[in-house]
């Protein structure tokens, strides 16, 4: 496969974990990659590379020479030297996120806020937000049952309503399904495995579930039967055709993503499942064999 620059062909074709993070342990380099990163942002897509004295300019140092250095010790890993100048390379641009999204350095605190909509397991219309240790929580504090609990950024919170945030929660957990039923990791892009497991905690209230694994870093999402359904053409159709919406009501509120109301085990060995998916209209029946979807008929 062809390599991002032309000029890396002498690299090592991997670097040990412990000496990336040692080339990133010096202030002077994480304010080098943020002022690299933020200078080609401003300048927008496409713009030229980076003069040296232009990145000097966005680093609390005066000395050229320690600058200089600690510019080298970046290079070819983190930041790209052209004729013109620098630009950040895809890791230097990984890591000013992460810093952005205030996954390393910032906390937020959300303590059991009413939300709007109503429990699909008894119907009350007295649902719970909390956030902690890095998870949104949802619950619903009539029938005491938790609907989801998922890691979210703490930089999801900045300059955004509850509303809005919830609706971020939202998306973002579906688009990480989407990601992994396509066998693509929404952490690392990696190969993802399904499967399904029993391996789950007795408050979540499930016999089984499909799982999906990261083979690189372990990284893993764990829906319900149900929720596999929520972005297939024939299910998008059949909604679509009756005027609605599975994307309206955040998931936590359809009972076909959290219980297994309307799932079916048929077999153990091999894992068979059927899962039946409600409109006012009708219905469709799903099969699922292991974690994928095979079949999906109209009833």
């Amino acid at each position: 496969m062809p390599t991002e620059e032309a000029d890396t062909d002498d690299e090592e074709p991997t670097l040990p974990p412990t000496e990336a993070f040692r080339l990133l342990s010096d202030g002077t380099r994480l304010q080098t990659l943020q002022g690299l990163v933020e200078l080609t942002d401003a300048a927008g897509y496409g713009s030229d590379p980076v003069s040296f004295s232009a990145l000097h300019a966005q680093v609390d140092t005066d000395d050229s020479a320690h600058f200089n250095y600690h510019l080298q010790e970046l290079r070819d890993r983190f930041v790209e030297h052209t004729g013109d100048g620098y630009r950040a390379r895809y890791p230097a641009r990984k890591v000013v996120r992460a810093i952005r999204a205030g996954t390393f350095t910032e906390r937020a605190a959300l303590a059991d806020e009413p939300i709007d909509g109503s429990c699909p397991q008894c119907g009350d219309a007295d649902l719970r937000v909390s956030y902690a240790d890095e998870k949104l929580h949802v619950r619903c504090a009539a029938c005491e049952t938790g609907l989801t609990s998922n890691d979210f950024p703490p930089g999801g919170f900045a300059e955004r309503s509850l509303d809005d945030v919830l609706f971020a929660f939202d998306r973002l957990v579906r688009h990480r399904v989407s990601f992994a039923t396509d066998g693509v990791c929404p952490e690392c892009t990696a190969r993802m495995d399904g499967h399904v497991t029993t391996d789950i905690p007795p408050e979540w209230g499930y016999e089984a579930l499909p799982a999906f694994d990261c083979v690189r870093c372990d990284f893993s999402v764990l829906p319900s039967f149900g929720m596999l359904l929520l972005d297939h053409p024939d299910v998008v159709a059949f909604h679509r055709n009756r005027g609605e919406d599975l994307r309206e009501p955040p998931f936590w509120e359809l009972a076909l993503c959290v219980s297994d109301r309307y799932t079916t085990i048929e077999s153990r060995e091999p894992w068979r499942v059927t899962v039946r998916v409600p409109g006012e209209e009708g219905e469709l029946v799903a099969s699922v064999e292991g974690a994928d979807v095979v079949d999906v008929l109209a009833e």
